[in-house]
């Protein structure tokens, strides 16, 4: 009979707080992306800008409800409870204040 062996591969866990930072401030560079072991997909995110930002927002949106999964579909650890919302929250309103005053010259006009 052949004896077949498994290749175990090393697992490190990776922090949620450090990968939710990085795709907060770096997202759509797709630095997270490597932090979690996704080059492939990091170097893709990096050519394509976060995919113009939509890219960038599914990742921050799956990072804030903890569904987000390392390279080996293993679930980050230390979830923060309190950080993500407020990262959550922070964007919709910082994305709001900038879609206001960019529309703000148009509608004085």
């Amino acid at each position: 009979m052949i004896e077949v062996r498994k290749r175990t591969i090393p697992h490190y866990p990776k922090s949620h707080t450090v990968a939710l930072l990085l795709c907060w401030i770096l997202g759509i560079f797709g630095i997270h992306r490597f932090y979690t072991g996704y080059k492939r997909l990091g170097f893709l995110q990096l050519c394509t800008l976060g995919g113009l930002g939509i890219w960038w927002m599914i990742d921050l949106v799956s990072l804030c409800f903890n569904s987000y999964k390392d390279k080996y579909g293993i679930e980050l650890d230390d979830y923060n409870k309190i950080l993500s919302p407020l990262i959550l929250s922070g964007t919709a309103i910082i994305g709001l204040v900038v879609g206001f005053f960019s529309l703000m010259p148009a509608v004085f006009e």
